[in-house]
């Protein structure tokens, strides 16, 4: 459903998933859904349902820069991006979860300290993946 409508029986499916899943505590049975004070929005999310955590990527560059990288996939060098200029997000559903340590990156990339976490899961962030992803494969970008 990709209606950003807010339905009463949305609201009254939500709380009875709340009930099924805390059936003994008394707080979840307390949860009043009847004010119609809920809202509906849309969660930005990636293909791979990772965020995306880094410098933003110059598109034109990027394209120009990584143009034969299917052939030749050893002369990845850095990509392109805007100096100072940076994204944290495509939190998507889990953003409780991943938002605190994605800012910490993001706060160690900022101010050029040691970045908390192991280069192969920082690549996977990385907000020009799905683009080299592409590339790598040599499919066009749009």
């Amino acid at each position: 459903d990709e209606s950003t409508v807010w339905r009463e029986e949305d609201q009254r499916q939500n709380r009875q998933r709340l009930l099924d899943c805390f059936p003994d505590a008394k707080w979840a049975t307390e949860v009043d859904v009847s004010g119609n004070s809920a809202r509906c929005g849309v969660r930005c999310a990636t293909r791979d349902h990772l965020p995306m955590v880094g410098n933003v990527p110059d598109y034109h560059a990027t394209l120009t820069h990584y143009a034969d990288l299917a052939d030749n996939k050893t002369s990845a060098a850095p990509a392109p991006v805007y100096p100072g200029l940076f994204v944290l997000g495509a939190l998507g559903s889990r953003g409780l979860c991943s938002a605190p340590l994605c800012a910490e990156i993001l706060a160690a990339q900022m101010s050029n300290e040691p970045i908390p976490l192991d280069a192969g899961t920082l690549a996977a962030l990385n907000p020009n993946r799905l683009w080299v992803r592409k590339l790598l494969k040599g499919k066009a970008v749009k």
